[in-house]
């Protein structure tokens, strides 16, 4: 991923507080006579001040940021960012620098760390060597696969990929029935208040909460049906697709009714009988679209995945794997969900737990095979998760949204 050295290099730790010391030969000759002073590249980069009093406090306060040094169109130095948002384990600092060697990105966990240049999953281990516990973002070491597993290989990362999109679904659709139901309580509490105590951003909020998570849904659904599901069918297994797309077709109406549910409550007036009385159907059509969806996906993963082994032996068989290696399969089904993994991007991911974030992240840099398209979901990711308090993000992901939305215009 990424124009990353296959080997990482450490560098010589400097002094504390002093600049990285990448050395650049100074103008002078060659041979005898003359020596030149050693100027860092980083340090050019970074500040344009050449010498500069030092502040004891700040210096100290500088001593526990991680800092990460690189191109701004560099999907590594995106993805070590966002990697130490997910970790939360000290304050992170980006600064873009094309000054950086090869267009490589430097990381430097602490001042009194020496800087690290290399590819990623060895840059991402010094990550997980430093700070301890979870989420580990590093992706676990893959050993070459021998050839009659890589349909097992295949098989493995869309059923991740889809586990995962099923993870976000469900938990964004809990976080609107949790956010539905404190509007509830709030409802019934107006008599006693003797004033409207549900606002009308609520409304527009929770509007734009169902939406996303609709648009990530269908979106979802298109893919299984258009990538998944041929194939399911001609290896044999018509009875698995035409019960999941069966169950498709139940939700799409369950789904439409909640929206337009959602829009008549903005216009109605608040706090009247009527309002609630929508307010509180409302509520028990999203608990039963709750349901239905977690059921569908269970059976999906029960019944569906376990069968993708087969569909890719099948494909290889007849030759239909034009992309040989493992990650062919899992970048066509992540090519079809183009606002998921685009607008929707940050929306998607706060739906997951840190370990699955970095998970996905992992599925997401190995699949997506236009940089550009990559460095632009890493880092509207990045932006989000840095408006947010550490706690949110390893506690709770709806609640992460719910902070997240609050927050934006």
């Amino acid at each position: 991923m990424g124009n990353c050295s296959p080997s990482p290099r450490r560098r010589r730790p400097s002094p504390a507080g002093s600049p990285p010391s990448h050395s650049s030969a100074a103008s002078g000759g060659a041979s005898g006579g003359g020596g030149g002073n050693t100027v860092s590249p980083y340090a050019l980069a970074r500040s344009p001040s050449v010498s500069v009093s030092v502040d004891p406090e700040a210096e100290r306060e500088r001593e526990g940021v991680v800092r990460v040094y690189g191109s701004d169109g560099c999907p590594v130095a995106w993805r070590l960012r966002v990697a130490l948002l997910y970790k939360a384990a000290a304050p992170v600092h980006f600064t873009p620098s094309e000054a950086a060697p090869l267009g490589r990105p430097v990381l430097r966990l602490s001042a009194a760390d020496p800087e690290l240049c290399g590819a990623a999953d060895e840059l991402l281990r010094h990550v997980d060597a430093r700070f301890e516990g979870k989420p580990r973002v590093a992706p676990p070491d893959r050993p070459p696969s021998a050839r009659a597993s890589l349909a097992a290989a295949a098989a493995e990362e869309v059923a991740e990929m889809v586990r995962l999109q099923h993870r976000s679904a469900e938990r964004h659709l809990e976080g609107v029935a949790a956010k539905l139901a404190e509007m509830v309580k709030k409802g019934a509490k107006k008599a006693a208040k003797g004033r409207n105590v549900v606002e009308a951003a609520e409304v527009r909020r929770l509007g734009k909460w169902y939406g996303d998570a609709m648009e990530v849904m269908l979106e979802h659904a298109r893919m299984e049906e258009r990538v998944l599901f041929p194939d399911i069918q001609r290896a044999s297994f018509p009875g698995v697709c035409d019960k999941v797309q069966e169950q498709h077709g139940k939700h799409l109406p369950m789904m439409n009714g909640i929206k337009e549910d959602i829009k008549t409550l903005l216009t109605l007036e608040l706090g009247s009988a009527l309002f609630y009385e929508v307010l509180v159907n409302l509520s028990v059509r999203l608990k039963a679209l709750q349901d239905h969806t977690k059921e569908h996906f269970k059976e999906e993963e029960k019944d569906m995945l376990p069968r993708l082994e087969s569909v890719r032996r099948m494909q290889r068989e007849e030759g239909n794997v034009p992309d040989k290696s493992n990650s062919g399969w899992a970048s066509e089904a992540m090519g079809t969900m183009e606002m998921t993994h685009s607008k929707l991007f940050p929306f998607f991911m706060t739906g997951l737990m840190p370990q699955e974030a970095v998970q996905y992240l992992d599925l997401v840099c190995r699949c997506t095979k236009n940089t550009r398209h990559l460095v632009s979901m890493l880092r509207s990711l990045a932006e989000r998760l840095e408006d947010a308090n550490p706690s949110i993000i390893h506690n709770n992901p709806t609640r992460l949204y719910e902070h997240l939305l609050v927050k934006s215009p």
